[in-house]
């Protein structure tokens, strides 16, 4: 707290008057305080679930939606003193949400494999599927006519002998062209 109560009296009457600035000058110069608070109180079990920050950010949305008149700070450690503990009361609100009640029960959670459940589809996306089609024609264009059928074989899943077996093409062919598209792909990246 190196501010001189000059300066925050400043800080905090600019802020009070609406300057967004100052509210950013109080932030910058306090969170370091708020966050110490969160860490020294959240418990390690609650760690994996929350972030420190996520914390800071929601004492001040709480501290910037108290009325004018309740956000008198007579000095710095008074401002400190107030968001540590606003700080305590949110990180007690969630470990009570979450260590303290039967429906959100850490315990509870069980990991996806654990579960016998099916991990989450890989499949691409539509957008990602039309993406990839578009990049595979542009490649096309770069390509003689007698080498599209290895690109499409590619896409397919195929391996480069097998590739080679269904065309007629030589596995050294198919080879090149396969180097080929790797280079079209890292040009057109650049």
């Amino acid at each position: 707290m190196t501010a001189d109560g000059g300066e925050f009296d400043r800080l905090v009457r600019a802020w009070q008057a609406g300057s967004g600035a100052a509210l950013a000058e109080l932030v910058d110069r306090y969170s370091g305080h708020v966050r110490m608070a969160v860490r020294r109180r959240l418990d390690d079990r609650l760690r994996p679930h929350y972030d420190s920050l996520d914390f800071v950010q929601d004492v001040w949305a709480s501290v910037v939606a108290l009325p004018a008149d309740r956000c008198r700070f007579p000095s710095a450690e008074s401002l400190v003193g107030f968001l540590a503990r606003v700080a305590a009361n949110k990180v007690a609100d969630a470990a009570r949400s979450r260590l303290g009640t039967a429906r959100r029960d850490l315990a509870r959670e069980v990991a996806l494999a654990g579960a016998g459940g099916d991990a989450p589809d890989r499949a691409p996306s539509p957008s990602q599927w039309a993406a990839g089609n578009d990049a595979l024609a542009r490649l096309a264009a770069h390509l003689p006519a007698g080498h599209r059928v290895v690109l499409d074989r590619l896409r397919d899943g195929y391996s480069h002998a097998e590739i080679a077996e269904r065309t007629g093409l030589g596995v050294r062919t198919v080879e090149r062209v396969v180097r080929r598209l790797k280079d079209l792909i890292g040009g057109e990246g650049a």
